[in-house]
């Protein structure tokens, strides 16, 4: 009884306190805040005291003023602690006239007026009018910019998404196209030709054509309901606070929306759910908004929600949140609905199960994206160090043009930085070493792992965390082992209790209590680092290429260069054999003579792996470069039909031997070799043989071809088109890369395009050819008719 009753004082103190507050006046909150503020916070020792005192009392004032601006209502609990909380920042600032905080916090305070006033006039239009108003304001404040990372550790680096982000695609939520064909071998020289086209039909069927790659904004004005599906580091996130913003602008078309009627958008991340419902209040409390606001915006068909992480749900409400929200739409037809999502871990499963939703796959950026990506990261990485604008432009340039260019020049590189995160790391290595990239892959990939696992983590990990009593070396050990085991395992994906078993094994060798695996798996779940859940409950490297150079360090560090030499003939293992000798330390002679002796006297898969990891090490013995020369020099270029079928029997390994022997090849030399890279389907070699596409060079003596001897007359041109069709097969980047390349082709390599589409009876290679010629097509006919237009300069002589 002694303890209800002290209860009941406390509770009962607790609620006097609470009216107390809630009576205090503007100049008695104030006072009460600057008061609690602990001195530390309050002043800079280099300033003056007179200074620091004058700035605290007009900071002081300012914030009495906004108050004032707010009308004679009680100031509610929430924004009693706002307040407190943007006087400890602007402390930490010294109280400096220039406070941006300070600002918001003035507008919002008399925005918040003309919405209270018409509340107590009972004018409901008014009321949502003026709350609409303040809360575009605040999507705006909240979502227009995007975080550049890795730029300054002392300080959040941001810059307005006009300047910093690249609108992404999916693809058209619609019936897919038929599947590709089967490889098909090198056939003979199609005849005949076709009439160019004019300008205007080539570009009506370049648009027709390209349809089903579309902008995200785009595929919800016809998809009401969007579930995009998309890998860690896609973007997902960002898209939705792109979407947000472009909303909060009215500059987003939606196909529920009248023509009068603004959308009002409302963010929802589902990771921070803790329960789910169907009403108002549970997107209100989701999204940080108001709930009579949420509700009024569902009753006037103007709400867009965007529910962001669907496969981030709590446990508690994983399986339900979808679901609940469809039955919201029933509730209030005409409101527009974007899910993101990553894929689903059972393959076959579909994400959309609930009906009406559309689904769309966020693309990879094509290299157009890229480079503006690349353009726009750079630009605002000059404009956070507050250079002016003209100047921070030069600078931008600068380093985006090297930056590109050392892109392109790999191949390796480039499909990394087809994906966001990965390419916003990459922008980060190129600024911190130097404007340059490390031109070895071994090096490249630490750089690129060191970002991810340590600045990256640092700044979005809290404090106390599991996987933060690791430092960088740690967690690379760490999961240089889980790689390892998953590499030997051969699997690119576990199950997170899996990852948690193989991390606890390791744990203790790095001085942590095994118990802490469960804790660090649970922590990197929402992340986007080196090691990604791809899906729920699955986790995997979130990039092969980081599984494949952790397990090569693995290898390196343990010397086992057996394991390494007994796999030499199982392309699983290549690429980590070729990186393994690439290490700092790597007895990298001992791996390339293994790999020679594996072959004997023949040129077999040893002799290409050698040759590949020569080029990889820091250091090779002349003597050991020399005979793997003269071994390739018997097979490469190919000098007859057996020579070609050997080559093409070693399939991608043979590859880079290739392709570094393009340059020194005869015509005929050439020829075969882009015959042999193209049945291999071999995707790096695009870049090089896509060059070719100019090269009216013909072969004028026999050369060596599947089964046999080509005596045919071909231009490098038409052999560099034969490549191009094979890769767009089964490449979306050769495809991308090829529309780039053909505008500047030479006729014959368009003659051979053109025949190819006119036999082709596939619907997908079809489309593809025909997008293809009709680029050229609109290039010629535009050159055509530029050359046929004189100068104003030589139109005015000849007047």
């Amino acid at each position: 009884m002694k303890t209800r009753t002290g209860q009941g004082k406390t509770a009962g103190a607790k609620r006097r306190s609470e009216a107390e507050r809630a009576a205090e006046s503007p100049e008695a909150l104030l006072d009460r805040i600057f008061a609690e503020v602990p001195d530390t916070l309050q002043a800079s020792d280099s300033l003056p005291e007179v200074v620091r005192k004058n700035r605290r009392e007009r900071a002081r004032r300012r914030l009495l003023d906004a108050l004032a601006a707010r009308g004679p209502y009680p100031v509610p609990e929430g924004l009693r602690g706002e307040l407190r909380a943007l006087v400890e920042r602007w402390g930490q600032k010294g109280f400096e006239d220039a406070f941006p905080d300070a600002d918001a916090f003035e507008i919002r305070c008399a925005e918040e007026r003309a919405v209270l006033d018409a509340a107590a006039r009972g004018d409901d239009e008014a009321r949502f009018a003026a709350a609409e108003r303040a809360y575009r304001r605040g999507i705006e404040a909240r979502y227009g910019q995007i975080e550049i990372r890795g730029l300054q550790l002392s300080a959040r680096v941001r810059q307005d998404l006009e300047i910093a982000y690249v609108p992404l695609h999916v693809e058209e939520p619609s019936d897919a196209l038929p599947a590709a064909k089967p490889k098909r071998a090198a056939g003979r020289r199609p005849k005949g030709g076709a009439k160019t086209a004019d300008v205007k039909a080539a570009t009506a069927m370049l648009r027709a054509l390209e349809r089903p790659r579309v902008l995200a904004t785009d595929a919800l004005v016809h998809h009401p309901r969007l579930l995009i599906v998309g890998e860690p580091g896609s973007g997902k996130s960002t898209l939705l606070a792109y979407l947000a913003t472009r909303a909060a602008r009215d500059e987003l078309a939606l196909s529920t929306q009248e023509p009068d009627l603004e959308s009002i958008p409302f963010l929802m991340p589902v990771r921070a759910l803790h329960e789910v419902a169907a009403s108002p209040e549970w997107i209100a409390c989701a999204a940080d908004a108001e709930p009579w606001f949420v509700e009024a915006a569902l009753r006037r068909r103007r709400a867009l929600l965007l529910v962001d992480g669907l496969d981030e749900a709590r446990t508690q409400v994983a399986g339900k949140v979808l679901p609940t929200l469809t039955a919201m739409l029933d509730a209030y037809p005409g409101t527009s609905m974007v899910v993101t999502t990553r894929p689903v871990a059972a393959p076959g499963k579909d994400e959309a199960a609930s009906r009406g939703f559309a689904r769309a796959r966020l693309l990879p950026m094509i290299r157009d994206e890229v480079g503006v990506f690349i353009d726009r990261w750079c630009l605002a990485a000059e404009l956070s160090l507050n250079k002016p604008r003209g100047q921070a432009e030069i600078d931008g340039r600068a380093a985006a043009d090297d930056l590109k260019e050392r892109v392109r020049a790999s191949r390796a590189i480039e499909k990394l930085a087809q994906t966001p995160l990965l390419c916003s790391v990459i922008c980060v290595v190129h600024r911190f070493l130097g404007q340059r990239i490390p031109e070895r892959r071994v090096a490249l990939y630490e750089a690129i792992t060191n970002v991810l696992l340590y600045e990256w983590d640092r700044a979005k990990f809290a404090e106390g965390a599991a996987i933060g009593k690791l430092d960088a070396h740690a967690k690379r050990a760490l999961l240089a082992r889980l790689a390892l085991s998953m590499h030997r395992a051969r699997v690119a994906e576990l199950p997170a209790s899996e990852v948690v078993e193989r991390l606890a094994a390791h744990l203790p060798d790095l001085g942590r209590p095994e118990e802490e695996a469960a804790e660090i798996v649970a922590e990197i779940r929402d992340r986007n680092g080196v090691l990604v859940e791809r899906a729920p409950g699955s986790f995997a490297f979130s990039h092969l290429t980081f599984q494949e150079y952790l397990a090569a360090m693995e290898l390196v560090n343990a010397r086992a260069y057996g394991e390494l030499l007994r796999n030499y003939k199982d392309k699983w293992w290549h690429e980590v054999i070729v990186l393994s000798a690439g290490f700092p330390g790597a007895h990298a002679d001992r791996i390339i003579r293994g790999l020679l002796d594996k072959d004997g006297d023949e040129v077999a898969e040893g002799t290409m792996l050698a040759a590949q990891c020569a080029e990889t090490a820091i250091e090779v013995k002349q003597s050991l470069r020399k005979e793997i020369e003269l071994r390739v020099a018997r097979l490469v270029p190919p000098a007859s039909p057996v020579d070609f079928q050997t080559l093409l029997d070693l399939d991608e390994v043979a590859g880079p031997v290739l392709v570094r022997s393009l340059d020194k090849a005869s015509t005929e030399g050439k020829a075969s070799i882009i015959f042999l890279l193209a049945m291999i389907r071999y995707e790096p070699a695009t870049r090089a043989i896509l060059k070719l596409l100019k090269d009216p060079s013909q072969t004028d003596r026999p050369f060596a071809d599947y089964q046999e001897m080509t005596a045919l007359s071909y231009t490098l041109a038409e052999c560099a088109a034969f490549f191009m069709e094979c890769l767009i097969e089964v490449s979306d980047a050769a495809f991308s890369a090829s529309l780039d390349a053909i505008p500047s082709a030479d006729p014959s390599a368009i003659e051979y395009l053109r025949a190819r589409r006119d036999k082709e009876k596939d619907v997908r290679e079809r489309y593809k050819l025909s997008l293809l010629v009709a680029r050229a097509e609109a290039a010629d006919a535009k050159s055509s008719l530029s050359s046929a237009s004189p100068s104003p300069r030589r139109a005015a002589r000849s007047g």
